[in-house]
């Protein structure tokens, strides 16, 4: 089931500050939440935000 809030690979790059290719092999290599859905990643605002906090507090001291 896609996600009502469904970024594509482009997309979460953009909201991520990444490059495309670094967003895509961490969806690939399961680092990021993501789905593969007919040939594509596509990335749940909602979960990337989660993910991102997490991040956050594994960094903080």
């Amino acid at each position: 089931m896609v996600p009502k809030d469904a970024m594509t690979v482009k997309e979460a790059s953009r909201y991520l500050a990444m490059d495309e290719q670094t967003v895509a092999r961490l969806a690939a290599e399961r680092q990021i939440p993501s789905l593969h859905h007919d040939g594509q990643w596509l990335f749940s605002k909602k979960s990337i935000d989660k993910w991102r906090l997490r991040q956050a507090a594994r960094r903080a001291p």
